[in-house]
């Protein structure tokens, strides 16, 4: 599921990527060999080694490539990332930070299974190893502050690629500090503090996260190693203390417990707990062991309301065997084993389809790169295929405020309206979310960190 474009509600406000300000990795591990050098190819081979072993390991409701495909698949996504950014390697602004290269796959073979959603989730709640993809940590950008860039990845540590009215080159620029405006992003340790006017957002200013105590709407409110609950910036829980899903932290309970909680379902309280065996009860994935999924958790009324009775942790289902199939999995996972999926139609473990197969895009299952579940546009039912074309079905609305949708071959996707593709009808200087809205091809952040069409690059 890495990669899904989608418009997500569930009650949480998707947390915005800015092209123009990356999110800033985690500090690496320690003790690896700098001298090494790797290849592109012999980075993608080693990441994708390492992230098919963890979720396998970590994460089995959400591994829905099978065994043998996985690393394949994985090698190919991270080649197309690579592509993307091959003209700044060309033009050596960007190089290999292996170091921080073999500190990931150290760290995905090694690491304890963090109770969370797995990496590569939607951006609807956090996750871990961010740091680890070609756009967010595993480079090394060459160009100094103050210099010329034409890429995020381009600009030195510590600098970010700053592009005001969406220029097509940029400089790269400290983060803002304390009190500065927020612009294209803060400094660690800050965050961008909204003044309360929605449409002048040029005022809002980079703040320090606030300590024990203080008030708060939200964790990132709040000091990284707190978190915001009832209104106060809070310790994590110990077990046997009351938790809620936070969609902003990995885990609200310290580390090596689980929020034993149905994510997504407001007001719903949890408990902090040592993961637990099979045969346990749960209300979640993450509450089981290494290995095992919460099965048999009914769905139904989700996410206006949790599962009425507790699922039990169990090794996830072989192919043929029943399953309660809903249509959050793309948030929720499933119970089924790895290279099958739980088909809402016959509540049965199913191979996953491959290209020219039928395929229920609510679960957005399709084996390949760039192959997605095209929607029929008649219930939750289509085909797996490429990006959709002008006029077809690019997107399904799982309920008023959710809705899943694909990439479209040229233009854009109307997630609101039609459901379909449709060509680019936005001039210079109007908000729009991705490139294809536009009549320019290009859509860019701006310093007030709206997105609106941008002229061009050459």
């Amino acid at each position: 599921m890495s990669g899904l474009p989608l418009t997500a509600g569930l009650g949480i406000a998707v947390a915005a990527a800015w092209a123009c300000s990356p999110p800033k990795p985690s500090p690496t591990d320690a003790g690896v060999d700098a001298g090494l050098s790797l290849s592109p190819v012999e980075v993608c081979d080693r990441i994708s080694a390492a992230r098919c072993e963890l979720l396998a390991r970590c994460y089995p409701a959400f591994l829905r490539e099978a065994p043998e495909s996985c690393r394949g698949l994985e090698q190919a996504r991270c080649l197309d990332d690579y592509e993307a950014l091959r003209p700044s390697f060309d033009a050596q602004t960007v190089e290999i930070d292996s170091a921080h290269v073999l500190a990931c796959e150290e760290r995905m073979k090694s690491s304890f299974c963090t109770p969370t959603f797995p990496p590569g989730y939607p951006a609807v709640a956090a996750h871990p190893f961010s740091d680890c993809e070609l756009g967010t940590g595993l480079l090394k950008g060459k160009v100094p502050s103050l210099q010329i860039c034409d890429r995020a990845v381009e600009c030195a540590a510590g600098t970010l690629c700053v592009k005001p009215g969406g220029v097509c080159s940029g400089t790269c620029s400290s983060y803002s500090g304390a009190s500065e405006a927020c612009g294209f992003g803060c400094a660690t340790g800050l965050y961008c503090e909204d003044q309360g006017t929605p449409t002048d957002p040029s005022d809002d200013r980079c703040t320090a996260g606030k300590g024990l105590g203080k008030p708060c709407t939200t964790s990132v409110e709040c000091q990284a190693d707190l978190r915001c609950s009832a209104g106060t910036c809070k310790a994590r829980g110990s077990a046997g203390q009351a938790c809620e899903f936070d969609p902003d932290r990995l885990s609200p309970c310290e580390p090596g417990l689980a929020c034993d909680v149905t994510p997504f379902v407001a007001g719903m309280p949890g408990t902090c707990v040592q993961p637990v065996a099979q045969g346990e009860p749960c209300w979640f994935h993450w509450t089981c062991q290494p290995g095992l999924v919460c099965f048999d958790l009914d769905y139904t009324g989700f996410p206006g309301a949790a599962p009425a009775q507790p699922g039990s942790c169990q090794p996830p289902g072989p192919i043929g065997s029943n399953c309660f199939g809903s249509p959050y999995s793309t948030y929720v996972g499933d119970q089924c084993s790895a290279g099958t999926y739980c088909a809402p139609a016959v509540q049965k473990c199913t191979p996953v389809p491959s290209l020219g197969q039928g395929c229920t895009p609510s679960a957005q299952t399709c084996e390949g790169l760039k192959v997605y579940c095209k929607p029929s546009g008649s219930g939750d039912t289509g085909t797996c295929a490429g990006p959709a074309n002008q006029g077809e079905h690019c997107a399904f609305a799982i309920d008023a405020n959710t809705t899943l949708s694909i990439p479209c071959a040229t233009g854009w996707c109307d997630t609101k309206t039609t459901l379909t593709c449709r060509p680019p009808n936005k001039g210079l200087g109007l908000v729009c979310a991705e490139d294809g809205e536009c009549q320019s091809s290009r859509c860019a952040v701006q310093q007030d960190r709206s997105m609106r069409c941008a002229a061009a690059c050459q």
